[in-house]
C-alpha cells in the first residue's frame, strides 16, 4: 500500500491517485465529511474489494462522487427544477441526491429499482481527481455498520490491504452527508447531515 500526505505534495499526490485509480485500484481518501473508500465503477474487481473490505452487503449499490453537475448527465439522463436548484444551492458540499434513469446501468452503482445516488463534494482535492477520472463509485472509509475515522489513523487494519490512502487530515464537516432522494414524486430525506431540511425547502422555494 502506498501512503501519501496531502498537505505537503498535493500536485503529486493528484497524479498518483489518479493513476492508481485508472489502474484499476482502491484508494482511501479524505472528502469534506467523512473519509471514502473508492474505486471507478468501469473495474468491477476493485469495486468488489471495497465491498469485502467494508464487510458491505451486496445489496447496497455504491454511491458516486462527482466533480460537477455537468458529469451527473454522463451518468444519468434524469432532468427537473429540483435536481437544478438543489445542486446549485448545495454542491459541491454535503448533500447526496437519489435520481432515477441510470443511463449507463451497472450493478455495483445502480439500486435494483434503477436509481443512484451523486455527491459533488465540497473538496478540492476530490473536485481535481473527478475532473482527471470521471465519477467515482466511493463510499465511507469503515466497516460497515461501524463509526467512520474523521482521520488516517483511525483506519481499520483491514483497509491496509488498499492500494493508496491519503491522508488529507481531519474531515470539515466531520458527518456523513444528508441524503435526499429525487427519484419519487414526492422529494424525501433519507438520511439527515449537515444540510437540514429547512435549508432544503428553502432552496426549492
Amino acid at each position: 500500500m502506498q501512503r501519501l500526505e496531502l498537505s505537503t505534495q498535493a500536485d503529486g499526490v493528484l497524479e498518483s491517485a489518479a493513476k492508481a485509480l485508472l489502474a484499476g485500484g482502491v484508494a482511501i481518501f479524505p472528502t469534506d465529511t467523512v473519509y471514502g473508500i473508492g474505486a471507478l465503477p468501469q473495474h468491477s474487481a476493485a469495486l468488489e474489494r471495497i465491498y469485502k473490505l467494508k464487510d458491505r452487503p451486496l445489496g447496497m449499490p455504491l454511491p458516486l462522487l462527482i466533480s460537477d453537475i455537468a458529469q451527473v448527465r454522463t451518468i444519468s439522463s434524469f432532468e427537473s427544477e429540483s435536481l437544478h436548484l438543489l445542486s446549485k444551492a448545495f454542491w459541491p458540499g454535503p448533500l447526496t441526491l437519489v435520481l432515477p434513469d441510470a443511463s449507463k446501468p451497472s450493478n455495483s452503482f445502480v439500486a435494483q429499482d434503477g436509481t443512484i445516488a451523486v455527491r459533488s463534494p465540497d473538496h478540492a482535492f476530490i473536485q481535481s481527481l473527478c475532473k482527471l477520472v470521471g465519477p467515482i463509485a466511493a463510499t465511507s472509509a469503515n466497516l460497515h455498520g461501524e463509526p467512520t475515522p474523521l482521520q488516517i489513523s483511525g483506519m481499520p487494519k483491514a483497509f491496509e490491504a488498499v492500494d493508496l490512502m491519503i491522508d488529507g487530515g481531519e474531515c470539515s464537516y466531520g458527518a456523513a452527508s444528508t441524503i435526499l432522494d429525487l427519484s419519487k414524486e414526492r422529494i424525501e430525506v433519507l438520511r439527515e447531515g449537515p444540510i437540514t431540511k429547512d435549508a432544503i425547502l428553502s432552496a426549492l422555494k
